[in-house]
């Protein structure tokens, strides 16, 4: 347990601090809770039941589309799913989001680690939640990637890793892998996604391309 779950009183609650601090327009179903942050049900139900109670989280209901498949045929159907969202009127928000993305656990070693140690690396860059430590700690547009990996490296590998991340860091992350040639391509043809990336706060752990 580090520091900052040993303040809070467990790690399941940081990881839903952070969940609900980096996708605060976000209505999470307490099932969707534990698939992503990859803590066990009752650790929810716990963690979820105080964070009411304090009102940092309130009850929402959210629209989805339900896809049903009867032998080759799919139907969908629209319904409502019940779950919590952060409360726009908790008072220490903003104190609480500069604490817990400014000391986010995801170590920066063990990301150059996992990338050095597999395939032939041109690029690993860092933007998103991982900049908002340099943008006062404010959550970043959903839309931005996260993480730009350019390199021969195995996809399953790459996800499985990625899966890992977002149960500490309490968000889906945006992110792509490229070969050489797809990046160069995709530079070349000013692609938005990449250019939104570097144009905005960002930082290298792997960078042979040099790029600035």
């Amino acid at each position: 347990m580090n520091t900052l779950e040993k303040l809070f009183g467990s790690a399941a609650k940081v990881k839903l601090l952070r969940l609900f601090l980096l996708s605060p327009d976000k209505v999470f179903a307490a099932a969707e809770t534990t698939k992503v942050l990859k803590i066990s049900k009752n650790s929810a139900t716990k963690e979820i039941r105080f964070l009411l109670s304090v009102g940092f989280i309130k009850k929402a209901v959210r629209k989805d589309i339900l896809t049903i498949k009867k032998g080759k045929k799919t139907k969908t159907k629209k319904i409502k799913v019940a779950g919590f969202m952060l409360s726009p009127t908790f008072p220490f928000t903003l104190a609480l989001r500069s604490l817990l993305v400014t000391a986010s656990p995801v170590s920066r070693e063990k990301m150059l680690h996992f990338f050095k140690s597999r395939g032939k690396i041109k690029l690993v860059a860092l933007g998103g939640i991982f900049s908002d430590d340099l943008t006062g700690g404010f959550p970043s547009d959903d839309s931005r990637l996260d993480l730009v990996v350019v390199g021969a490296l195995k996809r399953a590998k790459v996800e499985n890793f990625i899966k890992n991340l977002e149960s500490e860091i309490g968000k889906e992350l945006n992110w792509t892998l490229l070969s050489s040639l797809e990046f160069d391509h995709r530079m070349g043809m000013h692609d938005k996604l990449l250019r939104d990336l570097f144009d905005y706060p960002h930082e290298f752990l792997i960078n042979k391309l040099a790029l600035d």
